[in-house]
């Protein structure tokens, strides 16, 4: 019971940091947060994660800044550099060259497909879920662009609304370790909580899932409508907004496939990012899985 409510807590500052990107947050304040001595929480924190508190909030600015230069071009460098906490342009161009190898500029310019091909291309980005163990080549499989259009023609902007989960946390984990673990997840709410066929379960990551290293992995999946007996589950919203949707059924569609087919491509539309990625998947009635995958957008 200790750990589990150590992690929670540890989940709580995790989500503050998120909120807080561009804040300068001593080690102190998010210490006391989670009701710590700085010692112990930094302690703590690096045994949970793997980084120190301090270098896991630079690489969480950094991988903000990397979505930012892809979203929003016309938002200067040295403005993105300050609105993701760094305290000079020089000190930002330094970490960025560290973290991701080129220059911011470099990195706008499309040096970003690069290192996402890198990222992404070993297993698949982490929003890709399949619900069963057995069917984990299709997770390992090699990513194949889409044809031109085929994913964009199914894509619709939906406002969707807010949702309350029961959610677990995976930290670290992608590709066939975290869908076996999700499944394990649906097992014990339908086993423990009696969850019905048709029960919604959603996938929530926070972050540019192609920019993200596998260490750095931070997922959240959880459920909705059901009276939940674990106490020791964390509890989020998820914001309600505007959302590019895309549906599916007896297919594993990813997130790559609609940045590439349709936002890229968009005059209208571009990511917001302030909210997360979204999927929601649920068995029918013959026992498949459908759902759909939801990216949060803002007009340009």
């Amino acid at each position: 019971m200790k750990a589990t409510s150590r992690v929670s807590r540890l989940c709580e500052v995790m989500d503050l940091m998120l909120d807080s990107v561009g804040d300068p947050l001593a080690l102190e304040s998010l210490a006391a947060s989670a009701s710590y001595s700085s010692f112990h929480f930094d302690r703590i924190f690096r045994e949970l994660t793997g980084f120190s508190a301090v270098d896991y909030q630079r690489k969480r600015r950094l991988r903000r800044a990397a979505h930012l230069l892809r979203h929003e071009p016309d938002v200067a460098v040295v403005r993105i550099a300050q609105d993701c906490g760094f305290p000079s342009n020089a000190a930002f161009a330094k970490a960025f060259k560290q973290q991701f190898a080129m220059s911011a500029k470099a990195w706008r310019d499309g040096g970003w497909r690069a290192y996402m091909d890198q990222q992404v291309g070993r297993e698949s980005d982490v929003s890709f879920f399949v619900a069963e163990p057995d069917k984990l080549d299709v997770i390992l499989a090699p990513y194949i662009a889409p044809e031109p259009g085929s994913i964009a023609r199914r894509i619709a902007v939906r406002s969707l609304p807010a949702v309350t989960l029961r959610y677990q946390r995976f930290f670290g984990q992608s590709g066939a370790a975290l869908s076996i673990a999700c499944n394990g997840f649906i097992g014990d709410r339908e086993s423990i909580d009696g969850a019905p066929c048709g029960t919604p379960f959603y996938g929530v990551f926070d972050e540019d899932p192609g920019f993200t290293g596998e260490r750095e992995y931070c997922y959240d999946f959880g459920v909705t409508g059901v009276e939940v007996a674990d106490p020791n589950l964390g509890m989020r919203v998820l914001p309600a907004g505007d959302y590019a949707t895309l549906d599916f059924h007896a297919e594993w569609p990813r997130f790559r496939s609609m940045y590439e087919d349709w936002l890229d491509k968009q005059t209208v539309w571009r990511l917001d990012s302030t909210r997360p990625h979204i999927q929601a998947v649920q068995r029918d009635a013959a026992g498949q899985w459908q759902g759909w995958l939801a990216l949060p957008v803002k007009r340009r």
